[in-house]
């Protein structure tokens, strides 16, 4: 597990997929040792959404070698499928383990 924080916003590689975190009113949290919180959301509803901050750490999550990017995805206009060159995936498909003892869960 690496850690990337820019900002108000972190990212954690586990597995090489980066799972983009700041503080948000998503229902999506990242329990992990050492590392958590909710994920960001890509339509600015929420945590000021996708900025600076969050492609600096997908573009440095690449450069440790990462392969995807898990984040709340956006509706409406807000869906963007790519992030400084990584596919990305909405986490309400990933919940449940994740490897390296984290886990997505989702609080209702």
């Amino acid at each position: 597990m690496q850690i990337i924080k820019n900002g108000c916003a972190t990212g954690v590689i586990i597995n090489g997929t980066v799972h983009v975190l700041k503080p948000s009113s998503s229902r999506y949290h990242l329990r992990a040792e050492g590392a958590g919180g909710q994920y960001v959301c890509q339509d600015n509803c929420c945590d000021r959404g996708l900025r600076s901050d969050v492609e600096a750490i997908v573009a440095e999550a690449a450069a440790r070698g990462a392969t995807k990017v898990v984040l709340r995805m956006g509706q409406r206009e807000y869906h963007y499928p790519m992030i400084a060159g990584l596919p990305v995936k909405d986490v309400s498909n990933c919940v449940g383990d994740v490897g390296e003892g984290a886990r997505i869960c989702a609080a209702w």
